[in-house]
């Protein structure tokens, strides 16, 4: 089976499912490391024996472990039946080699918020079962009224918390809620991951300002028209079309005097733009503007894989 060109499947023995993450670089992954995993419970389950437990179509009894241990791992989403799966992976895997980690399929097993969670918004109850926190190296998912002691709030930096966080019109050239304690870096991406479903847009200026510490951050500008423009140091440095609609998790890196943006699952690379150094920031309403904006339901932190290629994964059976 082949998934994006990550993923391959073969029929062999023993059990359980052994997935072997191949990193082809010339460098190690971090340590630890988080993984992608895209899989298909359909496809996996075909080439399983029928007397075997089979992998349930959301995914919910499986675990995963590392030399006979567990190790947590978290569901973002599942889309047109594939499943993307984030492990966190306790040790580095070597340049130009690869690891073996075990999918365990039990019946019996089901979300536990520890060592098999869930995105937010995914759960019956919000959070419910989220241990994003737990694969992450830095995660928030907003649950509850509260917003955490890890963000800074300026003054005039207007916003609520309602299992979400939502930005309110806020005024002046004021910085956005931010993280003192992360700032970019090549090692790491973040990523937002907004309901743009509870967005009404209208307008020609941009009104809702995505990583905003300064207005010279690198950002994605969510505009009229669904185009988001990809900013760094003040400049628009490219315009792309976003869906104005749905759950969608756009990210930025920055390699210092490189940047990429991320966005629906496409990403684009300016290897001229001005290292800007900031905060890991949330969204700022533009002032002025009196239209609903994105719901942010998590922002995380992830380690920024070798030469930015995720390893590929065979999975044997």
């Amino acid at each position: 089976m082949a998934r994006s060109g990550l993923v391959s499947i073969s029929v062999g023995y023993p059990m359980p499912l052994q997935i072997i993450l191949k990193n082809t670089q010339s460098v190690a992954s971090s340590s630890p490391f988080q993984q992608m995993l895209q899989l298909e419970a359909s496809e996996i389950n075909s080439v399983l024996p029928s007397s075997t437990p089979q992998v349930a179509s959301d995914f919910h009894n499986i675990r995963f472990k590392y030399n006979y241990n567990y190790i947590p791992a978290w569901l973002e989403s599942i889309s047109n039946g594939v499943a993307t799966i984030w492990v966190n992976i306790p040790v580095s895997i070597p340049a130009n080699s690869s690891i073996t980690i075990d999918m365990e399929v039990d019946p019996s097993l089901n979300f536990d918020g520890n060592y098999w969670g869930e995105a937010p918004q995914l759960s019956p109850t919000y959070a419910e079962y989220d241990n994003g926190a737990s694969v992450f190296p830095f995660y928030d998912d907003f649950k509850g009224t509260t917003l955490s002691s890890a963000w800074t709030v300026p003054s005039g930096s207007n916003y609520y918390v309602n299992d979400g966080f939502i930005p309110e019109l806020s005024g002046g050239p004021i910085t956005a809620v931010y993280n003192s304690n992360i700032q970019e870096t090549s090692s790491i991406i973040a990523e937002w991951c907004l309901n743009m479903s509870s967005t009404s847009y209208s307008g020609y200026l941009p009104n809702f300002q995505l990583n905003r510490y300064s207005y010279n951050s690198n950002m994605h500008f969510l505009a009229q028209s669904g185009n988001d423009a990809l900013s760094n140091a003040g400049n628009v440095i490219n315009q792309v079309s976003i869906s104005s609609a749905g759950i969608q998790v756009f990210g930025v890196w920055n390699g210092g005097t490189t940047v990429t943006w991320y966005y629906e699952g496409n990403s684009y690379t300016d290897t001229s733009a001005t290292a800007v150094t900031d905060y890991l920031a949330l969204g700022w309403a533009y002032n002025g503007q009196s239209y609903n904006f994105p719901t942010i339901y998590w922002v995380r932190t992830r380690a920024y894989p070798p030469n930015g290629v995720m390893p590929s994964i065979e999975v044997i059976a």
